[in-house]
C-alpha cells in the first residue's frame, strides 16, 4: 500500500512539473537590440489567501553580449481606463545590471518592478490590461 501511494505521489509530482512547463504562457517580445532582448509572459500569483490569484507580467531580460550591461528603462502599462508609467514617470523606472550572457526572468517571488501588476480579479473595478511596452531604453 505504501509503495502504491509513493508511486502515485511521485507520478503526480512529475505531472505537476510537466504540466506547468507544457502550459506555460506565450512569450511577448517588447524590445530587441543587438545587445539586449526584453520580453514577458503573463502569469498568476497568489497574493491574498483565499482569494483568486492576481494577474502579472513577468519580464525576461536577456544580455545578448559577452560583456556586462547596465540597463534602464520605463515600464509602461496601458489599460482601457488609463495608463501606468506613461510620460516617463520615475515610478516606472527600472534598472538592472546583467552579467555577460545573463538571462533574468521575473517570477511570483520577484520583489522589484520586473513583476508588473496587470489585474486583480477580486476587485470589480479593476482596470482592463491592453498593452505593456518599454520606453526610454538606456544600455551602458
Amino acid at each position: 500500500m505504501k509503495k502504491d501511494l509513493f508511486k502515485w505521489t511521485k507520478s503526480m509530482a512529475a505531472c505537476v512539473l510537466f504540466c506547468s512547463t507544457a502550459f506555460s504562457q506565450e512569450e511577448h517580445s517588447l524590445i530587441t537590440t543587438p545587445q539586449l532582448k526584453v520580453s514577458y509572459v503573463e502569469g498568476l500569483c497568489d497574493v491574498e489567501p483565499g482569494k483568486q490569484a492576481y494577474q502579472f507580467a513577468f519580464l525576461k531580460i536577456e544580455n545578448l553580449t559577452s560583456n556586462a550591461l547596465h540597463v534602464g528603462f520605463n515600464i509602461v502599462t496601458e489599460f482601457a481606463e488609463g495608463c501606468s508609467g506613461c510620460n516617463g514617470s520615475d515610478e516606472s523606472l527600472y534598472y538592472v545590471s546583467l552579467s555577460p550572457n545573463q538571462v533574468y526572468a521575473a517570477s511570483c517571488g520577484s520583489d522589484d518592478k520586473s513583476k508588473v501588476y496587470l489585474r486583480n480579479p477580486n476587485f470589480s473595478g479593476a482596470w482592463n490590461f491592453q498593452e505593456l511596452r518599454i520606453e526610454n531604453l538606456v544600455v551602458e
